[in-house]
């Protein structure tokens, strides 16, 4: 296998910036110099993941993940560090040559996003070349899509054969038992043949524009089912993902709005009239981990389902995930037999903003669907109601949802607030005590020191001028310097960023992207490196006498006294040291 040589690396790298690709998966807003957003590797409401634009470093404060461009993508997609390398290139347009490229097998995940990557552009290429008498060009036209539309989204045509995608494949040297395990064939008892037959595809994207899965809406009522979806693989959790994400990133940021739908028609209906800030649903539940993938990109969530009563029902379970999410949630109510592609085609992208604008409450839409003749129907929505804004966990949310609890049940009234109080709640030690593991006075020096290292190729050659990394008793900063004096060694530039890619201790760089991206920056960062030398030199030179006193006192009980008397100078000697050190602290 003949590797990428770590030049064409290094300028990959280079190239990339790093707040652009994480902002595919993350909203990031400016905070300082550095950028911040909800970690997309674990659940939180509060903003504890940054990037440093300026040294291309991620890390999130509450998870300890952390690193450069190349490892964001292998930890988020589940990649290996060679696909991550070649994902970066095609996005900046570098061509990687034929020599370098990977001989042997990638992972599986990259070998099916090969595989739905030719599928999807199999697809496109046949709807676009399909002539307008054809099946898909006349559906098409029907539902109003425009060329635009179908570019945008990467709109597909499977025909009507049985294996019109399997030996486009195989022409290319990919192996059917890919194409069953991307869903995109199935295993009979006697052949394989294609999983998709006359239908418009949709291919499902990731956030980052991959895609991961598809689906396929009938052309005539005799095909049934109506819509189909491929199943699951090891690239595509449907739980896990939203149609529409990639195509209304930008519209959510600006906005701080998305619009949920049901189904991929409502979506494209809506983008066809000019709303594009919508995201549907891959014919699942809407999931907690898909509610917290909307949280990333903005603050509001409007649920715009069917007006039927499995609409209704959907609108219903959605709610909870939404509110957990820390999302401000609204329900837009359609009128009866309406949908949302219905409605914004007979009413226009004015009409249906109107609804959004006057959606209603959670409130509102429980005591309108809801059976409150019953007095345990009743009590039914009240516990629900109480259950689900104490769930809610931003705190000016859930004051709003309980004042329009109470306006729309006045029987709530008092009642929702005794509910809401946390009986028993401890609140937090504002002492903030210190961390089990974290470090000491001596250890917060040396992290400290290490910091200023990582900050700049100035103060990391100042440190070994004057310092060995045994002078740093903490094992973990010890070896993060013995790196950097490696680095400083090296040809080219200090580049930290990527010595992450090889330092080969996870440990190690979780805490240089840590360091990184809590540094300040701070005024006279090199007199601070100098005050903390001088203080590792003097706590060296203490810890040196106090063994020295050790070894004098045992020379004494033993009455070794030529021994005794070179110890006694060596101990003079180091106390002469400390003195000069001392002096040269206070500028003497």
């Amino acid at each position: 296998m003949a590797r990428i040589p770590e030049e064409l690396i290094d300028s990959i790298r280079s190239q990339a910036d790093i707040v652009d690709v994480v902002s595919d998966y993350v909203t990031l807003r400016k905070a300082g110099k550095n950028y911040k957003g909800l970690c997309p590797f674990h659940d939180e409401k509060t903003p504890s993941f940054s990037v440093n634009p300026e040294r291309q470093i991620y890390h999130c404060f509450g998870c300890g993940k952390g690193g450069n461009v190349f490892s964001f993508l292998m930890e988020h997609e589940n990649v290996t560090f060679v696909e991550a390398v070649r994902h970066i290139a095609r996005r900046l347009n570098i061509t990687i040559p034929d020599t370098y490229r990977q001989r042997e097998a990638g992972s599986e995940a990259e070998s099916l996003a090969q595989v739905t990557r030719f599928a999807a552009r199999f697809f496109h290429e046949r709807l676009l070349n399909a002539g307008r008498d054809s099946i898909v060009r006349r559906y098409t036209e029907r539902r109003g899509l425009s060329e635009e539309t179908v570019k945008s989204f990467g709109l597909g045509y499977a025909p009507d054969s049985w294996n019109d995608l399997l030996n486009a494949a195989r022409n290319q040297g990919i192996d059917a038992a890919l194409l069953v395990k991307a869903g995109l064939a199935k295993t009979g008892e006697q052949r394989t043949y294609d999983a998709f037959r006359k239908r418009l595809i949709f291919p499902i994207q990731a956030p980052s524009g991959r895609v991961v899965g598809f689906g396929g809406r009938a052309l005539s009522d005799e095909d049934q089912p109506k819509y189909l979806n491929s199943s699951e693989s090891p690239i595509y959790r449907k739980s896990q993902v939203l149609y529409g994400l990639y195509q209304a990133r930008d519209a959510l940021r600006q906005r701080g709005r998305v619009l949920v739908v049901e189904g991929y028609m409502d979506l494209l209906g809506l983008y066809e009239q000019g709303i594009h800030g919508a995201v549907a649903l891959c014919g699942t539940a809407l999931t907690r981990e898909q509610a917290r993938l909307l949280a990333r990109y903005g603050q509001q969530a409007f649920l715009v389902y069917d007006s039927d009563q499995a609409g209704v029902r959907a609108t219903w379970r959605a709610i909870e995930p939404l509110v957990e999410s820390g999302l401000w949630t609204r329900i837009v109510r359609l009128p009866e037999d309406y949908d949302p592609d219905s409605y914004v085609r007979e009413h226009g992208p004015d009409g249906f903003m109107k609804l959004v604008d006057s959606a209603d409450s959670i409130a509102d839409f429980m005591g309108h669907h809801a059976n409150l003749q019953g007095s345990g129907d009743r009590e039914e929505v009240f516990r629900t109601l109480t259950e689900l804004i104490r769930k809610t966990t931003n705190l000016v949310h859930r004051e709003t949802y309980r004042e329009e609890a109470e306006r729309r049940f006045p029987a709530l009234q008092g009642l929702l607030a005794s509910e809401l109080r946390s009986p028993g709640a401890v609140q937090r030690d504002r002492r903030a005590p210190r961390a089990e593991g974290a470090p000491d006075g001596d250890a917060m020096v040396e992290r400290d020191l290490v910091q200023l290292m990582l900050d700049g190729r100035a103060i990391a050659e100042l440190v070994e001028n004057q310092l060995e990394p045994r002078d740093f008793k903490h094992p973990l900063y010890r070896r993060i310097v013995e790196l950097c004096f490696a680095r400083l060694g090296g040809e080219g530039t200090y580049d930290l960023s990527g010595l992450i890619d090889t330092i080969g201790d996870d440990e190690a760089a979780r805490m240089m992207t840590e360091l990184i991206n809590a540094s300040d920056s701070g005024v006279n960062l090199e007199q601070r490196a100098r005050d903390h030398i001088i203080r590792i030199k003097q706590k060296r030179l203490k810890e040196s006498m106090a063994r020295l006193m050790e070894q004098i006192k045992q020379m004494e009980k033993g009455g070794r006294s030529d021994e005794l008397n070179d110890a006694m100078a060596t101990y003079m000697e180091l106390k002469q040291q400390e003195k000069v050190l001392l002096q040269s602290a206070r500028g003497d």
